[in-house]
């Protein structure tokens, strides 16, 4: 606003601030992204470990079907 030459009263600077933390307080939530298809599940931090362990389980036992080339490496 200060560079479209609009000076701002410290009131509306403190009532554009609280909009802009509660729409981001709002937005990070986890059931904001499941609703909106997001993410996959929202899961119980107790069970972290295990979804991790999971995950790597899985990754452990995928075929390797080519390669892992990471291109040109400059220094």
């Amino acid at each position: 606003m200060k560079a479209k030459g609009k000076e701002i009263t410290p009131e509306e600077e403190n009532e554009l601030l609280k909009t802009i933390t509660d729409r981001y307080n709002q937005q990070t939530s986890p059931y904001y992204a499941a609703s909106r298809l997001w993410v996959d599940a929202i899961i119980d931090p107790l069970d972290t470990r295990k979804w991790i362990s999971m995950g790597i389980e899985a990754a452990n036992h995928a075929p390797i079907e080519r390669v892992f080339n990471v291109g040109v490496i400059q220094t």
